[in-house]
């Protein structure tokens, strides 16, 4: 568990998630009065030229073909003797409908030392990765304070003494690359996404102050202009634990894409869900849950607005989806997985079917799931 913990805690660190080998577990769910469906997935065959990892970044992404986009994780095997990397390797991985697979490798980027991945996001076009990085490369060691469970120290890893920036990296979707971006250094981003017209939205915290800062940026990296976050829509501060005895840690959230916007859900939070349209305009909406329940993240869809639903109280992952309508926030339908699978297993909702891979011993299987009324939940209480 030594390098799963560690590796696990700096993920959590820069707001994503980490998900291993699933587990049989399954929360109880309450009856509510939107109408109950239940999804049942149906198994494509192995795609072909794809290795798995135990573990994946959620959530996974989409874009409008119905292409899944996965992020597998690396993991230091426990017990070995190696010291694990300060941040973990990652390979993003395409899976097209038709189980065309395709990697896009940051590595290739031309006079780019990269740090670090901060984020990705792909579009309908274009893949673009975020990353922390500096033009040369002077060797040298970093000392970090290091939190594994309850526990804090501080560890040496190897690093680029050179000046770091924000770069946004792009990529055709068939994994060429074609431009690096510098981004000016106004405020510390890690979530980005990118409109069909090549202008990237950012989104993250000031340095002097923590405070959530929302901008569109020029395709070339330069700001194009700062958005008007609706009251109370973000915490008064977007990170915690910044003092001598604990690590930074940065609030979670996601960037989904949706069909002519970018929805930031703000994970596990009461915080509404904000919606920014390419004309830079945003909106709030407040998903009508039932009471003592919020959204643990949002699923992409080509329709109506999915979120996964659980209790404020609850330790575990929710196998209940809801769709909610995205002009009023209200519930329309309720989605019951089978056992052992949890919402997070969905990477989108496209033409109505319900998106997944299993990434057992190995090999990527595609999963497709068909949506049925049911009279009662098929969950065990």
């Amino acid at each position: 568990m030594y390098g799963t913990a560690l590796i696990t805690a700096l993920l959590l660190t820069a707001g994503l998630y980490l998900r291993v080998a699933p587990q049989d577990n399954s929360p109880a769910t309450s009856v509510h009065a939107a109408p109950l469906y239940h999804v049942s997935f149906e198994r494509g065959d192995v795609v072909a030229g794809v290795s798995s990892t135990r573990a994946i970044q959620l959530p996974l992404q989409c874009t409008s073909d119905g292409s899944i986009f996965v992020n597998f994780v690396g993991l230091v095997p426990a017990n070995s003797g190696i010291q694990p990397p300060l941040f973990s390797p990652s390979q993003l991985v395409s899976i097209s409908p038709t189980g065309r697979s395709q990697t896009f490798t940051v590595e290739q980027v031309p006079d780019l030392y990269i740090s670090r991945e901060v984020d990705y996001f792909a579009s309908d076009s274009e893949v673009i990765f975020l990353t922390e990085a500096s033009r040369e490369n002077i060797p040298a060691k970093q000392t970090v304070l290091w939190k594994d469970g309850s526990k804090v120290s501080k560890r040496e890893f190897p690093d680029n003494a050179a000046e770091k920036h924000y770069y946004i990296v792009t990529f055709s979707r068939d994994g060429e690359y074609k431009r690096t971006a510098k981004l000016d250094d106004a405020f510390s981003i890690h979530k980005v996404g990118v409109f069909p017209s090549g202008t990237f939205l950012v989104f993250g915290f000031d340095n002097s102050d923590h405070s959530a800062k929302l901008a569109m940026l020029k395709e070339d990296g330069t700001l194009l202009k700062t958005l008007e976050i609706p009251t109370g829509g973000t915490p008064k501060s977007m990170v915690s634990g910044r003092d001598a005895t604990q690590p930074l840690e940065i609030a979670p959230s996601e960037f989904v894409s949706s069909a002519r916007s970018i929805v930031i859900v703000q994970n596990k939070t009461t915080f509404p869900l904000l919606e920014i349209n390419e004309g830079g305009a945003v909106r709030a909406i407040g998903a009508d849950l039932p009471k003592g329940q919020r959204v643990e993240a949002v699923i992409s869809s080509d329709q109506n607005l999915y979120v996964i639903a659980s209790p404020i109280a609850a330790k575990e992952p929710s196998g209940m989806i809801y769709e909610i309508n995205s002009d009023d926030g209200s519930i329309l339908r309720r989605f019951e997985l089978p056992h052992g699978r949890w919402g997070s297993d969905v990477a989108c909702v496209h033409g109505g079917k319900f998106l997944s891979i299993d990434y057992a011993d190995g090999k990527v299987v595609p999963l497709i799931g068909s949506a049925e009324p049911a009279t009662v939940d098929q969950r065990k209480p």
